[in-house]
């Protein structure tokens, strides 16, 4: 009896060691799943990303990678589940929002796509949320909601800003209202003169960048 405590006591650190060997550091974890989301190999990026959060299940950067490879397999319906997580626990990261909404979208659910959208312009109120709002409603065919929401983000920005001119200018063409997206136009050049974009689209609805051709946003205060 003597020797088996000696013996085991040799015994239990090899014992350990073989354990800890068996299991990757979670950065090998995580470099190997990103390898293989970027190799288009998704069912080991999948069960990669999937033994990280086992072990992190806090880390919401790697969950929002992790729904990115869900969504290219065909499976927005379970990357919206991983992305509200990550949502929950970075409410105000506008990535995580953007691909949940992308998710969504992906998977027909009309209803979670707008509940979401909706809450977050109210509840944050910011040029980039009704933007958002008004993008997803052009997409669904909602053009009321849609021209709503982007004059919404006008009004807010006060016509400091040249996208929201510019969204709409883009969107009053889409449905043909010509007589809005010129006078869209128009206040875009006043904001930014110079931007090769806007110059780009004043050329390409007919008319001609100029100082005549300025005009102050309806938003300015």
């Amino acid at each position: 009896m003597r020797h088996i405590i000696p013996l085991f006591a040799l015994l239990l650190p090899l014992a350990l060691a073989s354990g800890c060997a068996q299991q990757r550091p979670l950065n090998v974890v995580r470099s190997e799943a990103e390898a293989a989301a970027w190799q288009n190999n998704p069912e080991k990026a999948i069960a990669d990303y999937e033994e990280y959060l086992t072990r992190r299940p806090e880390a919401a950067d790697v969950r929002a990678e992790y729904a990115k490879v869900l969504m290219r397999g065909g499976r927005p319906d379970d990357a919206a589940v991983q992305l509200q997580i990550a949502l929950d626990v970075e409410p105000l990261n506008e990535n995580y929002l953007d691909l949940l909404a992308q998710a969504h979208f992906e998977s027909g659910d009309r209803e979670e796509l707008l509940g979401l959208l909706n809450r977050a312009a109210m509840e944050r109120g910011r040029v980039a949320d009704y933007l958002r709002l008004g993008e997803y409603n052009a997409e669904l065919g909602n053009a009321d909601e849609a021209v709503t929401a982007y004059l919404t983000a006008a009004r807010i920005d006060r016509g400091r800003s040249l996208k929201p001119q510019m969204t709409l200018a883009r969107y009053y063409a889409s449905i043909g209202d010509r007589t809005r997206q010129i006078r869209r136009l128009r206040a875009a050049y006043y904001i930014a003169p110079q931007d090769p974009d806007v110059i780009a689209a004043i050329r390409e609805a007919g008319e001609v960048p100029g100082p005549a051709f300025a005009l102050p946003p309806e938003e300015v205060r």
